[in-house]
């Protein structure tokens, strides 16, 4: 998944669980949507450049990792959720929850299975990506914008965006308190 499409597919998740959920808010904003846009895409932030440095084997190894996202995660909950930032801390674990759901759902439907190693590296080796020595900003000019992978990205992007409008004239509608 690509960038739009992890931050469409977080917003989403978030949303979708805040009423599931019933947390203290139905959508998104200030604070909160800035963790979910940096969660959504804290994986590749750290790994994508990390693997074009030479550092990681390749661009879904250390951040994706559930070997090691998960322990991090929870204790970053725990963390944050014991000074007050309980809403912000699960924002930001769904974002990154997201983020590897993302990368991983198309392989399980194709029934990759040897392809979502990366979930638990480094106990499974990572594989060799022909793109790994791409940039990763090349790579997203090099994807095809009319794949039908990139097509879904951009309904999702599309969908995030309006339920996203939908809420902040929701909020400016609100009176007063």
């Amino acid at each position: 998944m690509y960038p739009l499409g992890h931050l469409a597919f977080g917003y989403l998740s978030v949303v979708a669980l805040a009423r599931v959920r019933d947390w203290e808010f139905r959508y998104p904003h200030g604070l909160t949507l800035a963790l979910l846009a940096i969660g959504t895409q804290l994986p590749d932030i750290i790994d994508k450049p990390l693997a074009y440095a030479g550092v990681l084997p390749n661009g879904r190894s250390l951040a994706h990792s559930l070997l090691i996202v998960v322990p991090v995660v929870f204790l970053g909950v725990r963390y944050l959720s014991r000074r007050g930032y309980g809403t912000e801390a699960r924002v930001l674990a769904v974002a990154i929850g997201s983020h590897l759901l993302g990368d991983s759902y198309l392989l399980v439907v194709r029934q990759e299975w040897r392809e979502l190693g990366f979930l638990l590296w480094p106990v499974v080796p990572a594989l060799q990506y022909p793109s790994d020595d791409i940039a990763p900003w090349v790579r997203i000019l090099n994807a095809g914008f009319d794949s039908p992978q990139m097509q879904f990205q951009y309904l999702l992007f599309a969908g995030a965006v309006a339920i996203w409008l939908v809420s902040v004239y929701r909020r400016r509608r609100r009176p007063a308190a």
